[in-house]
């Protein structure tokens, strides 16, 4: 009650409840500085309060602390065996804002800025000539006697001879493109809108971005923490969420506010579209395929799924929200994608079973929902209870009736260039992976109003 009093009295501006406030309130943790020693493999952490029980995090990989002091941690790190880059360096000791302190560390040395263009114009590094343009498709790429071999040739014989390693060139060149583009797009936009106010980019970008920077939700901090699974070397979401909360008001929040500026622009100044067109597979659909929704559904999402996979799990789980929003425009498909050995092939032959009664989602999202080893005592458990026909369902276990199916699939997610689970093509484009900090409904979401409004775009401009 006094807590909450202090509180009260806070918000409504009293002198005397703010002073009493920081009698009972733990000092500010700081982080005055870091010294970083490869051989030893340590990092020593000078500043104040920063003990008892500190919690610490690199790069949101919690450290094992070796000495803990009020105005000097020392944790140990495997320096030389990191990348060199920038890391976000948080120590916290409890749940309050003045338990928590980051600091970003340098480690090797640093990325070397753009040189700056010499005199005259040039610039001082060497350019790539030849190779740096891409070639036209009826540019030549070998010749035998008078016979011309163009580099569309070559390219049909791959895609003929090798075709998911040509897939997978394919987005990984679409990919890059884009992003650069994209980049070119919005540099260009702040670039016009600076000028047109008469000051820098950068000016601009502080006077913008401050604005719309908004803490993310307490679900963005969940799924983060989800998402890092292992990494987080057993430590719980309460001992993470310092650091998680950290990471993302350093890491994504700018970042999210300056996209979002960048979209506003592009309503009320200048219009800019990326016009690049994503490669799209044909997929197989097979009569067993599960499917939740009608075969018109202008969005079709096809799911590869390994029910080892705790990643799989999040997302799967949200497919009933999904279709739930979306109704008859989403159609979902299942593929099995088993990477995870004998436990994943045996998780998948037992869904097929499930599948082949008729009752694959209800089987699917009960194994999924629950923890625990893919063993067949699990399998038995959770035909139980979905209601499956249990001597057909051992049956089918124990001859291996789906076992060729299940091995056939991952044959099938190889042509289409599938390498991971979960893995979703969205009507034939290979979705981006997910952002961790999203939530999986809000990514699904994302990606159908995506595919949506590109639908509704290319209506709108197909000639009458």
């Amino acid at each position: 009650m006094k807590t909450n009093a202090m509180l009260l009295l806070a918000v409504l501006g009293g002198v005397a409840a703010a002073a009493a406030q920081q009698v009972t309130s733990s000092p500010q943790v700081v982080i005055e500085n870091v010294t970083l020693d490869v051989s030893a493999g340590t990092l020593t952490i000078a500043g104040a309060s920063l003990a008892p029980r500190p919690f610490v995090t690199l790069n949101l990989i919690p450290l094992n602390v070796q000495s803990a002091a009020d105005t000097r941690l020392v944790v140990a790190v495997p320096l030389d065996m990191m990348p060199p880059g920038a890391y976000l360096l948080t120590v916290s000791r409890g749940p309050q804002p003045s338990d928590t302190a980051s600091y970003d560390v340098q480690i090797g040395p640093a990325t070397p800025s753009p040189a700056a263009p010499a005199s005259g114009g040039a610039s001082s590094q060497p350019l790539a000539t030849d190779t740096a343009a891409p070639a036209a498709p009826t540019s030549p790429a070998a010749t035998v006697g008078d016979h011309v071999i163009t580099l569309a040739d070559v390219d049909r014989e791959w895609q003929r001879t090798d075709p998911s390693a040509y897939l997978a060139a394919s987005r990984q060149l679409y990919e890059a493109r884009r992003r650069v583009a994209t980049e070119m797009v919005n540099s260009e936009l702040l670039a016009r809108e600076a000028a047109a106010r008469g000051i820098t980019t950068d000016t601009l970008l502080k006077e913008e971005i401050q604005k719309r920077t908004v803490p993310m939700p307490d679900s963005a901090v969940t799924t983060l923490y989800q998402s890092l699974g292992d990494r987080t070397r057993g430590a719980s979401l309460d001992q993470m969420r310092p650091a998680i909360r950290a990471w993302l008001e350093r890491n994504i929040e700018p970042d999210l506010a300056k996209m979002t500026y960048v979209e506003e622009l592009m309503k009320v100044s200048t219009r800019a579209d990326i016009l690049l067109k994503p490669p799209r597979v044909e997929v197989d659909h097979r009569a067993d395929d599960p499917v939740l929704g009608p075969p018109t559904a202008p969005v079709e999402i096809v799911a590869f799924g390994d029910f080892q996979s705790a990643d799989y799990a999040r997302f799967a789980l949200s497919f009933g929200k999904v279709r739930e929003t979306f109704g008859n425009r989403v159609r979902i498909v299942f593929k099995h994608l088993p990477q995870g050995g004998p436990p994943s092939v045996s998780a998948a032959e037992a869904a097929a079973c499930a599948n082949a009664q008729g009752k694959f989602w209800p089987y699917h999202d009960k194994i999924l929902s629950e923890a625990g080893p893919l063993v067949t005592t699990r399998f038995r458990n959770a035909a139980r209870d979905v209601g499956l026909n249990g001597p057909a369902f051992d049956a089918c276990l124990e001859q291996g009736q789906f076992h060729a199916q299940v091995q056939g699939a991952l044959d099938e997610a190889q042509r289409y260039a599938i390498s991971a689970s979960p893995s979703f093509l969205v009507n034939g484009q290979l979705a981006p992976d997910p952002p961790p900090f999203l939530p999986p409904f809000d990514f699904f979401k994302r990606i159908v109003e995506e595919e949506l409004q590109r639908q509704g775009s290319a209506a709108a401009a197909a000639p009458r």
